[in-house]
C-alpha cells in the first residue's frame, strides 16, 4: 500500500498537468458547480507546481532550491500583505492569503511550464 503512494505521489508531481485534470473532473462531480470546482482545483494545482518546480529544477541543475522558493513564497506574502494593507489600511489575512495563493498558482505554473521547456530543449539539443 505505501508503494502505490509513493508512485502516485511521483506521478503527480512529474506530470502535474494530466492529474489536475482528473482532480478537475473529479471536484466537478463532487460540487456540481463549475466554479467551485476550478478554485478547488487551482488551491490543489498551487502545491502541486511549488513542488513540481522544486522537483523539476533539482534534476535540471542537481541541486535543490527549496530553501529559495520558500524564501520566495514568503517575500510573496510580505508583499501581499503590504499591498492590501495600502489599499485598505486594515489586513484581513483571509483575503491576503487568497491573493497570495492565486498568484502562486500563476507564478509557479509559469515556472513549471519554463523548466519543462527549458529541460526539453536541453535533451533535444544535446541528441
Amino acid at each position: 500500500m505505501g508503494d502505490v503512494l509513493i508512485y502516485i505521489y511521483a506521478a503527480a508531481l512529474t506530470m502535474p498537468i494530466p492529474i489536475l485534470f482528473v482532480f478537475y473532473f473529479i471536484y466537478r462531480k463532487i460540487y456540481r458547480h463549475k466554479w467551485k470546482a476550478i478554485h478547488k482545483t487551482t488551491n490543489l494545482a498551487t502545491l502541486l507546481f511549488i513542488l513540481s518546480v522544486d522537483l523539476l529544477a533539482r534534476v535540471l541543475f542537481d541541486q535543490s532550491f527549496f530553501g529559495y522558493i520558500l524564501l520566495l513564497l514568503l517575500l510573496i506574502l510580505a508583499g501581499t500583505v503590504i499591498i492590501q494593507h495600502r489599499l485598505h489600511e486594515e489586513v484581513a489575512f483571509k483575503r491576503a492569503w487568497k491573493g497570495f495563493w492565486r498568484f502562486n498558482s500563476l507564478l509557479f505554473g509559469f515556472l513549471y511550464i519554463g523548466l519543462s521547456i527549458y529541460g526539453l530543449t536541453g535533451k533535444l539539443l544535446t541528441l
